[in-house]
């Protein structure tokens, strides 16, 4: 998973220049917007992404960030700020956090660099606001360079963190705390309420509710998070335009009932109170941001009995965001968040005028699934680029879960607001329950069908914009029939394209070591994956990920054997495998060719194996040895 767009990618001098040419281009642009209207729009962005390059450097180069780069060594002391914790009931938790100071030769020098650590906390509870004294190395975020592995480096670069640390609990001091009123308010606000669904909901029903009505997925296991991922349900679990709109449209419900005394306007502004202190207790991500936003100018043009334009409307809310931190622009939620709403607006009433439906009932199912195709057509290509993965049922799931969520949310809303009214409150925890129980199994049945997931999507970076561009014609010319039956060809060709890539992947044949602490193999030959693993038990948990994250790309059946105890041979009609553990490695014969995979630094034995792979931490010495310190070594057979 990846992108290989970079962040802040011109160097300060070039932004200077690209923004000095931008307003030269504008204003050439601005003498010729009677003769052609689209280059002032065209100057008008260039000049805006220069402005922002140039921002993003100038950050770079000036203040205590540059401070922090400069001064710091591995082995210095230095005073954080935490700025978000990860889930209370781990023993490591991944802590948010900012580096203030450095202690360095008796001196306290400033410094502003975020930092992401892992802290293990058995003598005391830490929370935001509070400020530690540590020494543990931060070391730069870097990828293994394993198939189909997570982006870690791009995801926490999007966020402006780039170094990581684990801290046990000796290596910490905590010196007190400097929470702000507001930040003490949320975090209050989000624990009180976490604790009324703790004291009435246990395991993953629990993990559900929180994040469904609070957007603290911190609770979920792997599985219940795989699950909702495979049946397209994931963005269920992250608070986003969907539950805004659903207690908006809920908050104004139930004012209606009091239409006598308040008025509509006066409903609008309760709401729009509301759901931003919802939107500030659920922990103000990009997505919640945009929504919150979006329903805020919506709700102030009505009041003001203005005109409306959704996508204008969409625009101006990323505009203003982009404003607060630029850096939101590569964060995938917020992007894929866009894109839904885009499409949407885009494509909902061509797609739902597609069948009229005459029972009032089934017309809103058909509806929803119209808003959810909509959204669907046009972030799947981001999403096959991110994830290589696609939700065969998502339109199943969607129709399952409509009636779900917003019961979900509005019971959830009802339990915070009786929950000191003992038989409201148990009636609404009852009820909830059972919807929860519902919403895991039929997620959990939607997963295991045959076929729930389609994997093996590579997808490059010039076919995302081929589609894109595709898409961007359809609605511009939704109108021309001649140019749309072209675009239909041209559609059909790529989506051929694509399937023809992902067949290739399923029937694809190699053998892959993977940059692991533990020595992890795979063959794929074709359908079959045998994956070979020096561990324990206890180690296949780790192993399972990685090749997880591999089938992916290339699905495959997947057989882990171990080869701490035991050699193996394996003998089909295309396939010969012999893999038997040496003095100084483990010797792999795959089809009449050798690998050798070194095992320790000091090694006497003179080796005439074709291959030679050294774990990470051996260091080669000879022309024929490839480290895999860098990433995993693939050989096709």
């Amino acid at each position: 998973m990846g992108i290989s767009i970079g962040i802040g990618t011109l160097s300060y001098q070039q932004s200077v220049i690209f923004c000095l040419l931008s307003i030269t281009a504008l204003t050439i642009a601005f003498t010729l917007y009677k003769t052609n209207k689209i280059i002032p729009f065209i100057s008008i962005l260039l000049l805006f992404c220069s402005i922002g390059s140039l921002l993003l450097n100038e950050n770079k180069i000036t203040g205590n960030k540059e401070n922090f780069k400069k001064n710091y060594k591995i082995g210095d002391s230095y005073i954080i700020d935490i700025v978000e914790v990860g889930n209370k009931t781990r023993k490591w938790k991944k802590i948010i956090s900012t580096v203030t100071h450095l202690k360095k030769n008796n001196k306290i020098i400033d410094c502003n660099e975020d930092v992401v650590l892992f802290i293990e906390t058995n003598k005391d509870t830490l929370q935001i606001g509070d400020k530690l004294t540590l020494n543990t190395d931060l070391n730069t975020i870097k990828n293994k360079g394993n198939p189909g592995e997570f982006d870690s480096e791009y995801f926490w670069k999007s966020k402006g963190i780039s170094k990581i640390g684990f801290v046990s609990n000796q290596s910490y001091i905590k010196l007190g705390n400097s929470i702000s009123w507001f930040n003490k308010w949320s975090t209050k606000s989000r624990d009180y309420l976490g604790g009324i669904l703790s004291n009435h909901f246990k395991g993953q029903e629990l993990a559900v509710a929180q994040a469904l009505i609070l957007g603290d997925r911190s609770f979920l296991d792997s599985e219940t998070t795989q699950a909702f991922g495979n049946s397209g349900a994931m963005h269920v679990l992250a608070v986003s335009g969907l539950h805004i709109g659903i207690i908006l449209q809920l908050i104004l419900y139930i004012l209606k009932g009091f239409s006598k005394i308040i008025t509509r306007k006066k409903s609008l502004l309760i709401a729009l109170i509301i759901i931003w202190i919802y939107t500030i207790i659920s922990g103000l991500s990009a997505s919640v941001l945009r929504a919150t936003f979006m329903f805020s100018v919506l709700a102030i043009s009505q009041i003001y009995e203005k005109n409306y334009n959704p996508i204008n409307g969409l625009f101006f809310t990323g505009f203003v965001l982009l404003l607060i931190n630029p850096l939101f622009l590569f964060d995938i939620g917020f992007q894929l968040s866009f894109l839904a709403m885009i499409g949407i607006f885009w494509f909902y009433k061509p797609i739902s005028k597609i069948w009229f439906v005459k029972n009032k009932w089934l017309r809103k199912v058909w509806e929803g699934t119209a808003v959810g195709l909509s959204a669907q057509l046009v972030t799947v290509p981001l999403t096959l680029y991110y994830f290589h993965q696609f939700p065969n049922y998502f339109i199943l799931t969607n129709i399952g879960l409509m009636l779900s969520t917003g019961l979900i949310l509005g019971l959830g809303m009802l339990i915070f607001s009786f929950y000191w009214l003992k038989y409201i409150g148990k009636i609404a925890v009852y009820i909830l329950n059972i919807v929860l129980i519902f919403t895991l199994g039929f997620v959990q049945f939607i997963d295991k069908l045959p076929g729930s997931v389609a994997s093996g999507f590579v997808l490059n970076w010039e076919v995302v914009l081929i589609s894109y561009a595709l898409i961007i014609s359809f609605y511009l010319f939704k109108k021309r029939r001649d140019i749309q039956l072209f675009l239909y060809v041209l559609s059909f060709f790529l989506i051929s394209f694509i399937v023809y890539q992902r067949f290739s992947h399923l029937n694809y044949s190699e053998i892959c070591f993977y940059n692991n602490s533990k020595l992890t193999v795979s063959i794929k030959n074709k359908e079959d994956l045998f994956c070979f693993y020096n561990g324990e038990a206890k180690d296949l948990s780790k192993i399972k990920f990685i090749i997880e994250s591999y089938i992916k790309l290339y699905p495959s059946k997947v057989h882990y054997l171990s080869i701490r105890k035991k050699d193996w041979k394996i003998q089909s009609n295309h396939l010969s495998i012999k893999i038997s553990k040496k003095k100084n490695g483990t010797s792999i014969q795959l089809n009449g060719k050798n690998y050798f995979v070194k095992q320790y630094e000091n090694s006497e034995d003179k080796m005439m194996e074709e291959k030679v792979i050294c774990m990470p931490w051996v260091t080669p010495h000879f022309k024929n040895e490839y480290s895999l310190e860098k990433g995993a070594i693939r050989y096709r057979f």
